[in-house]
């Protein structure tokens, strides 16, 4: 039996938040099923990227129960010389990260992409970090996906 792969649940998963954070009067700009070196001064983006697997061998044959960590990456324009500034970076992120709790509840599971979606440990934040010279917010929010084969 060949082992699944993460990018099966890292692609559902982009498409999943893209359909629910981009568009009109969405949250987001856009969704990235990989991390991106340069949003072009989009903002708020939202990336999912791997995070690592964990395979222990069934008891049933030969195949593997798999638990397939992810990172939500929500990264938002800290602030900037106009309008927008660091109180609204911090509602960007409250509502975003609102918006992706509501899509790991709506499909805990995802028939033939995995058994169980849930967040893996409380989000973590970087007050500022540089994408392609603009300094933007950034929440990490990790999921776990579990697969069996």
């Amino acid at each position: 039996m060949t082992a699944k792969s993460r990018k099966t649940c890292r692609d559902a998963l982009a498409t999943l938040l893209g359909t629910a954070l981009v568009g009109d009067g969405k949250p987001a700009q856009a969704v990235y099923g990989y991390q991106v070196g340069d949003f072009a001064g989009a903002s708020p983006v939202v990336t999912v990227s791997s995070a690592g697997s964990t395979r222990l061998r069934s008891s049933f044959g030969q195949c593997w129960s798999n638990v397939f960590d992810l990172n939500i990456h929500v990264f938002v324009l800290y602030s900037d010389e106009g309008s927008w500034g660091e109180d609204d970076a911090e509602d960007a992120l409250d509502t975003i990260e609102a918006a992706v709790a509501d899509v790991v509840l709506a499909n805990a599971t995802n028939a033939g992409v995995w058994d169980l979606l849930n967040y893996a440990e409380e989000p973590t934040f970087t007050d500022a970090v540089e994408i392609g010279g603009v300094a933007y917010r950034r929440e990490t929010i990790p999921v776990r996906c579990t697969v069996k084969d």
